[in-house]
């Protein structure tokens, strides 16, 4: 029995445990899939939930009915727990819960189990935490609960000691590349820069590909690049305006100015092409290098990596931004 685990890179060790449950069918009465955001936890999810609801000898087998029903949300034994109106709200109330609970002590009518999927765990009220305990402490035995957790420090210890821990972790950028050649056919170059940008997180490399705004993304930040190198700071910050818009996006464009600037050290201490996060980039790189002081570079990075603390600890977006950019430039052009 070969469980088909494909779609999420890495997590062997999970991706083990779980297999040994499907074969012996016998799951655990509640899971908690913890770890940084990005790295699969609510995908494998769905998956694990399709394969205990699937019929066959090898699930999941995604072609037969029940598997259909999950990929298309519509399967009467899979619920996903979320706010009441997740436009909305940002937490789960005890309401959710409460209706949850009631759900989950009826018999399933489609096949012998129930699974519910809890994301984002942490943002369950400490009124619905508590509601929750009594199932996690006395469970239906046709019933598998699983909570995906980034914080899991949010939940209730009492919580945390009945559910079976998976723990999630970041990716090797080299397996995220064989990934992505894999799954999308990328060229090799392009599957490089991409896990290189992922940062031991497979989704953000996906995002990276398929979204239109995460392209726009790049580019945005490839003409920040090359404006500062250009040397006039005016320019620089109204080419920088788009960091002032999302924290989020802007702590990525944050790892990005760190990659390059490593790519530009490498360049100027005469490193191999291969060494280099951005090959694609390297006729760029290069013309780069050659305007920017050597000097400075350690500098950029302490810069940057201030900044992405200042921010996370909540800092003024738009303070921040600018103040980056204005450090960057005066470090890292000649004279300044």
């Amino acid at each position: 029995m070969k469980p088909v685990f494909e779609k999420i890179v890495g997590q062997e060790s999970v991706k083990k445990l779980l297999a040994h449950a499907l074969q012996q069918r016998a799951y655990s009465h509640a899971y908690l899939f913890e770890g940084p955001t990005g790295l699969g936890k609510e995908a494998l999810a769905r998956e694990f939930a399709a394969a205990i609801l699937c019929p066959s000898e090898n699930p999941p087998c995604h072609t037969c009915h029940s598997c259909h029903q999950v990929a298309a949300g519509t399967h009467p034994e899979l619920r996903i727990i979320q706010p009441e109106d997740p436009e909305k709200d940002t937490s789960v109330s005890v309401e959710v819960i409460r209706t949850m609970i009631k759900d989950i002590y009826l018999k399933p009518y489609q096949g012998d189990w129930k699974v519910y999927i809890i994301p984002r765990a942490e943002i369950l009220t400490f009124q619905a935490q508590n509601a929750l305990l009594k199932t996690l402490e006395e469970p239906p035995d046709h019933a598998v609960i699983m909570l995906t957790s980034s914080q899991p420090e949010k939940l209730l210890p009492t919580v945390l000691s009945r559910c079976q821990k998976a723990n999630f972790r970041p990716v090797k950028r080299e397996r995220i590349e064989k990934w992505l050649q894999e799954m999308y056919n990328l060229p090799q170059k392009q599957a490089y820069a991409l896990a290189a940008y992922a940062n031991g997180t497979p989704d953000r490399a996906v995002k990276m590909l398929e979204s239109e705004s995460h392209r726009q993304q790049i580019q945005l930040f490839l003409t920040l690049t090359d404006t500062l190198s250009e040397g006039r700071l005016s320019p620089l910050l109204e080419a920088g305006e788009f960091l002032q818009q999302d924290k989020q996006k802007t702590l990525e464009v944050l790892s990005m100015w760190q990659a390059w600037i490593r790519d530009l050290q490498v360049i100027s201490l005469g490193g191999e092409e291969s060494l280099l996060i951005h090959q694609d980039q390297l006729e760029r790189l290069t013309q780069q290098s050659a305007r920017l002081t050597t000097r400075g570079y350690p500098q950029a990075q302490a810069i940057l990596e201030e900044a992405r603390e200042d921010l996370i600890n909540y800092g003024n977006l738009a303070f921040v931004s600018e103040m980056v950019l204005v450090n960057l430039h005066k470090c890292l052009m000649p004279g300044t």
